[in-house]
């Protein structure tokens, strides 16, 4: 991949300049560390949670539009009936519907992360981490003391795991309000007369180098001189959702039916939409995981801060991967993941930074790690670092977490 236009030029006056004028926008740019973590629990996964979250907001849609068909079949025959129905109909309003359902970007990641504090958490997944958010981060070392962009790291993103992914979460807002944004945007370019390729090519373009809420611009480089290609992953996967509720789409094990369909004059949830069923996972993978898919520094200085941060915790990070995500610690898996993961299954998502320029675990961490020898092979044939205990995760059934609780993360008024 081509590395980001137009950066290497700029100073770091304007760059600091651009990050105080940013202090006073509305827009809050989330950072997160997924190389940070811990081995003293294994992570509960949250898959059934996200499952009933979505099955009930889309639920709740259905349940809306089909009283406002009924209300409209009950009209005379007419064209007045026919425009009412018309428009119950558009695939549009079933998207801003679903959009409606969770609260502003912000706001979201706030309230998703005061549910994986709650006392629900906790009792849900006995013994298991629901969530890891720590002062002792990778970006409290990276910045200087008196760079102003040091005061968006104050809005960090805990990690969570679902679907066996690790990631923050600032990517469900990222999935939910960008995601949206890229579908609007997706179809005004149809109605322009764009092809499908060409529509998503210029949407894609544009909201990772093009505008003001672009990962090159307001919502990653100007605030914290990170390119996050994980974010873009997340609002890709988001496109790709919305257009999902009314479209077949193509995922990595083949085209998924629409989330919704019609049936008659009204709408109904696919089958496979149910709480526990796994379906929200199609949309979520190691995408979303900036250790796994690496971000890129605006400048030298930065990504050599981070070198320094990952090479220094190399024992733990490779640890962690090796002994809780059952992960080989090899250099060229590690690689070679990273990648792979430059495009999301074949599909340009706006991923931005060479080989050399990002900071995967093949080429940082483990190369760190073998240098100072402090490990041994583990007799399960694991790979473990001396001075880290090897804890399997304790999987317990997707049936122990208490659905009832998923309501919670969600706008209470449509």
């Amino acid at each position: 991949m081509q590395p980001l236009t137009g950066r290497r030029g700029r100073t770091p006056g304007l760059v600091v300049l651009a990050a105080t004028l940013f202090m006073g926008a509305p827009v809050h740019a989330h950072e997160t560390d997924q190389y940070t973590l811990p081995l003293d629990r294994p992570f509960a996964d949250l898959g059934v949670y996200l499952d009933t979250v979505h099955t009930l907001a889309l639920d709740r849609v259905v349940s809306r539009l089909n009283a406002r068909i009924d209300s409209a079949l009950s009209m005379r025959p007419g064209p007045t009936r026919d425009t009412r129905l018309a428009q119950l109909h558009d695939p549009t309003l079933i998207a801003d519907l679903v959009y409606r359902q969770f609260d502003d970007p912000s706001t979201e990641v706030l309230e998703l992360e005061h549910v994986v504090r709650t006392p629900w958490a906790e009792r849900s997944f006995p013994g298991q981490r629901v969530a890891r958010w720590s002062l002792d981060w990778l970006y409290t070392y990276t910045h200087l003391p008196f760079d102003p962009r040091r005061i968006t790291l104050i809005f960090q993103a805990s990690t969570i795991k679902a679907h066996g992914v690790y990631f923050g979460t600032d990517k469900l807002s990222h999935f939910h309000h960008m995601g949206r944004i890229y579908h609007e945007a997706y179809r005004a370019q149809r109605r322009a007369g764009k092809s499908h390729e060409e529509a998503v090519s210029i949407v894609v373009n544009e909201y990772s180098d093009g505008c003001l809420i672009a990962e090159n611009t307001f919502l990653g480089y100007i605030p914290s001189g990170i390119f996050s290609n994980a974010d873009l992953a997340a609002n890709y996967s988001g496109f790709k959702f919305y257009r999902n509720l009314t479209e077949p789409v193509e995922m990595v094990d083949g085209v998924h039916e629409p989330l919704v369909v019609r049936k008659g004059p009204h709408w109904r949830l696919n089958l496979n939409v149910r709480p526990e069923s796994g379906w929200f996972g199609a949309f979520v993978s190691d995408h979303w995981n900036e250790a796994l898919n690496p971000c890129l520094y605006s400048d030298g200085f930065l990504r050599s801060r981070a070198r320094a941060v990952l090479r220094n915790r190399a024992v733990q990070i490779v640890g962690f991967y090796s002994a809780a995500d059952h992960r080989p610690a090899d250099a060229q898996y590690y690689d070679s993941l990273a990648n792979s993961l430059f495009t999301l299954y074949g599909e340009d998502y706006g991923h931005r930074g060479t080989f050399e320029e990002l900071l995967t675990l093949g080429n940082t961490c483990i190369p760190a790690m073998r240098q100072r020898e402090v490990q041994r092979p583990d007799p399960a044939g694991v790979v473990v670092p001396i001075g880290w205990m090897r804890q399997p995760p304790k999987h317990t059934a997707e049936g122990d977490s208490d659905p009832t609780g998923a309501g919670s993360w969600r706008r209470r008024s449509s």
